[in-house]
């Protein structure tokens, strides 16, 4: 409280109840003074009577007719005996509603949109159908595939019957037949020769021929080697156009399944972006059908200070016993479902040195939607005791804080407090109070420090946390 309040402000009464008490005195003492000082006419009796008073009772007398009159002009105030609460301490950030995924359903194959089977707005399940588009090309692509599968399980069967081999071993056999029968002539004829019944001509025509039979037979071995390898490549290759078919086979079935769309999660669909007889799923196009949101759960976030953020890593470890999450809505009331810790941000944000935290509260209803505004309020199970005093009787004087005590002899004193978090239409107070000491919480206006109050004590206290 400063001088200008005291004497110009709202609190004037303060120095009118002051200038009461100080005239009231002076009235006393002067009427005191004048009957001691009045005529001689009645000086002697009232000497006599004034002697029959020692002088130390004439004195307490007087100073307890002051204390009497200072008294019954001291202003009167409410005033509350200090105590001790029990409470569950909580805190509040202002928090945003998210939608816990949120799917873009779009066309993955290209088609005419033949139709949809849901109502816009509306809540849709997991596998429930949404669009159908023309499959008829698919169809068709399909019986196409299934040929093409036929007609390769056929090469393949040919390959493997692997005719040119044969015909090659039958070639080589033949060329080792003649072979042989080259070298026998040689043979037969090398003695005649010597013995000179033949010319040596003949042996050499004979000669000449083995050695053409033998070239027939390498030529034959290479030829059967280059078959086998040729066939063996005919195989492999009849055996992958056959999965190549099978693939083909497989990806026209995909795409006829892909012209039924369904819902890959639960949640509340939205409006429609492409109706029936459009064409959809064109190369290149990012425009969803539809969008879906899941909505059970529900993400709530908000965003603690680095200070908050550094107290919460500080004491971690500590028992605590728990905390009840609950979100206050934009009209005031409580969400029915209790919400619990989801995920704490990697980073700080450095621009507004907070960090995010994301908390989760189930939806069944699906009250709340993505981008709702509230408070998130988390509130301790664990109670402790406190001082707890109304808001009303703190004086605050820049950043300041102090209250009214009734002292001895109902004299005001100041007390310097320090203040903790305001609890609803109180202060909880850190320092500077104990338990049992009386505060004035009405009428702080009347009062002046060093100067008596009449202090009324009041029942009430302070409720916090019900």
């Amino acid at each position: 409280m400063n001088l200008t309040d005291i004497f110009y402000g709202s609190k004037g009464k303060f120095f009118g109840a002051a200038l009461a008490l100080a005239l009231s005195t002076g009235m006393f003492v002067g009427g005191c003074s004048g009957d001691g000082g009045s005529g001689s006419g009645g000086q002697g009796e009232q000497g006599e009577a004034r002697q029959e008073i020692p002088a130390a009772d004439e004195q307490s007398n007087v100073e307890g007719g002051e204390q009497a009159q200072a008294q019954a002009a001291a202003p009167m105030v409410i005033a509350e005996k200090v105590t001790t609460q029990e409470t569950h301490f909580s805190k509040e950030w202002p928090a945003e509603t998210k939608s816990g995924d949120e799917v873009n359903v779009q066309a993955r194959v290209e088609g005419t949109l033949e139709r949809f089977n849901f109502t816009e707005g509306m809540g849709v399940t997991q596998g429930q159908v949404l669009f159908t588009i023309d499959d008829a090309p698919y169809r068709a692509a399909l019986q196409a595939a299934q040929a093409q599968v036929s007609k390769a399980k056929a090469d393949l069967e040919y390959a493997k019957t692997q005719v040119d081999v044969l015909k090659a071993e039958a070639d080589l056999a033949s060329a080792k037949t003649e072979l042989n029968r080259a070298q026998q002539d040689v043979d037969r004829y090398k003695p005649l020769v010597e013995s000179g019944t033949i010319a040596r001509q003949t042996l050499d025509n004979a000669i000449a021929q083995r050695d053409v039979a033998q070239a027939q037979v390498n030529a034959s071995k290479a030829t059967l080697e280059n078959t086998k390898l040729s066939d063996r490549s005919n195989i492999d290759i009849a055996a992958a156009n056959l999965e190549a078919a099978r693939a083909n086979v497989t990806q026209a079935e995909l795409n006829i399944g892909y012209c039924t769309i369904t819902s890959p999660i639960t949640g509340v669909i939205g409006k429609l972006n492409v109706y029936p007889g459009n064409l959809v799923g064109k190369a290149g196009s990012t425009e969803p059908l539809v969008t879906i949101s899941k909505l059970d759960p529900m993400y709530v976030t908000f965003s603690l200070t680095e200070k908050e953020y550094l107290y919460i890593m500080e004491h971690r470890n500590e028992e605590v016993g728990g905390a009840d999450i609950e979100l206050l809505l934009s009209d005031g009331s409580v969400y029915p479902h209790k919400g619990s810790f989801n995920m704490l941000e990697r980073t700080m944000d450095s621009s507004t040195g907070t960090i995010g935290v994301r908390m989760v509260f189930p939806n069944p209803d699906f009250v709340l939607r993505e981008g709702q505004f509230g408070r998130l309020r988390i509130t301790a199970h664990q109670a402790d005791k406190v001082i707890v005093i109304p808001q009303k009787a703190v004086v605050t004087t820049q950043s300041d804080h102090s209250v009214y005590i009734v002292g001895p002899n109902n004299i005001v004193e100041s007390r310097a407090i320090k203040l903790g978090e305001p609890i609803d239409s109180s202060f909880i107070v850190e320092s500077g109070l104990k338990e049992g000491e009386t505060i004035i919480v009405d009428g702080i206006q009347k009062v002046m420090v060093g100067a008596p109050c009449n202090p009324s004590i009041s029942e009430k206290r302070p409720v916090i946390n019900p």
